[in-house]
């Protein structure tokens, strides 16, 4: 039955499962793909479409920590007072589904077993939700190993390559630790003796945060300072760092909506999908959840649909290999018809005009 307001036939609704369609790239993550439908979707004359997204479910199969975007840490080990300006060593941490509690058994698990690096013990505070640390060093026939330096910012993955490291994840958030810069290392130091001392540094240059004079070895530092500023200087400890929402891109939706990682330039998003399931549920967004965002496509076919889903730095998301489904609706809509404004003048004259057959009207009928 054709709808009354267009004189076209009801919405299209286009179902997609990506094992159905071409997978793009060279990993072939089925979170990219191009779907070439038998029969093309035709715009009747004088209309546009109304693109939204109808359905979507999504296997909760993905990492919150993912090989070579957020699974390196880079430190650095040298003897009492002296900077650490290179690499000692990196460790890289498997992919998976971390917890706040898993990922710091697994990373005191992997850096107190590298080569003269002491034992590193880290707790979580759940009041605060941030870590807290304790290290001690130690010396042997190789040296003197008194300085534990982490080096998120400087390090081979450190802020130049902030893709690659978990500092955000850590609790070294840029946005947080010392005065939001994020061209600082974080280092611990247990001179053997009792005294503790722990702050921020670069390649060159260090500065003491907390100091301790006795009791190093039990102490723990929490982030507050106690060298003139108190502010507690670590971040929240953030397992989602790398992917808070999903989003749903495609080749149709390119200038609807504006992103702020572009700059607020337009971007290829269609719809954002918030994460409102464990690890190993399915995401789902149904017609009934509500109002959606709807873009007009001014196109007089529709033959081929490019799909992406990605992280909010329009990263492709790797479920795995499990395959995820996703419906797209179309309603078509009448374009308004478009009155060009008339010259005033030529208005004036049109209407002079228009007396003026009046009047010759009537006169003609009189005689």
């Amino acid at each position: 039955m054709a709808n009354l307001e267009t004189g076209t036939g009801a919405s299209r609704v286009m179902f997609i499962n990506s094992g159905d369609a071409t997978l793009q790239g060279t990993g072939s993550l089925t979170s990219d793909y191009i779907f070439i439908p038998d029969e093309s979707i035709v715009v009747p004359p004088h209309h546009s479409i109304l693109m939204s997204l109808h359905h979507t479910q999504i296997p909760f199969s993905f990492y919150n920590f993912q090989t070579g975007r957020n699974t390196t840490l880079d430190y650095g080990l040298t003897d009492t007072g002296v900077v650490s300006a290179v690499d000692t060593g990196t460790i890289n941490i498997p992919e998976g589904n971390y917890n706040a509690q898993t990922l710091l058994n697994k990373i005191m698990e992997l850096l107190n077993a590298e080569t003269n690096v002491g034992t590193l013990t880290i707790r979580f505070n759940r009041d605060t939700l941030k870590y807290e640390f304790n290290w001690v060093g130690l010396s042997n026939a190789e040296g003197n190993f008194r300085r534990l330096t982490l080096r998120i910012a400087t390090g081979a993955n450190g802020s130049e390559n902030a893709d690659r490291n978990f500092r955000d994840e850590f609790g070294f958030n840029d946005n947080k630790f010392y005065l939001g810069n994020g061209s600082y290392n974080v280092y611990f130091e247990n001179d053997g003796a009792g005294r503790l001392e722990c702050g921020y540094a670069t390649d060159v240059a260090d500065t003491p945060y907390y100091v301790l004079a006795t009791g190093a070895d039990d102490a723990y530092w929490t982030g507050i300072g106690n060298q003139g500023l108190t502010e507690n200087i670590f971040s929240v400890v953030d397992m989602n760092a790398a992917i808070r929402s999903l989003y749903i891109r495609t080749n149709l939706s390119t200038s609807s909506i504006l992103d702020s990682s572009v700059g607020g330039g337009f971007s290829s998003i269609l719809a954002r999908v918030p994460i409102e399931v464990g690890s190993g549920g399915i995401i789902t967004i149904s017609p009934s959840d509500g109002s959606v965002h709807k873009l007009i496509i001014k196109v007089r076919e529709i033959t081929i649909i490019g799909v992406r889903l990605t992280d909010q730095r329009n990263r492709l998301i790797d479920l795995n290999g499990l395959d995820w489904d996703v419906s797209f609706q179309f309603d078509f809509i009448e374009n308004p018809e478009l009155r060009i404004p008339i010259d005033k003048r030529l208005e004036i004259e049109l209407k002079k005009y228009e007396k003026f057959k009046t009047e010759k009207e009537a006169l003609n009928k009189k005689k």
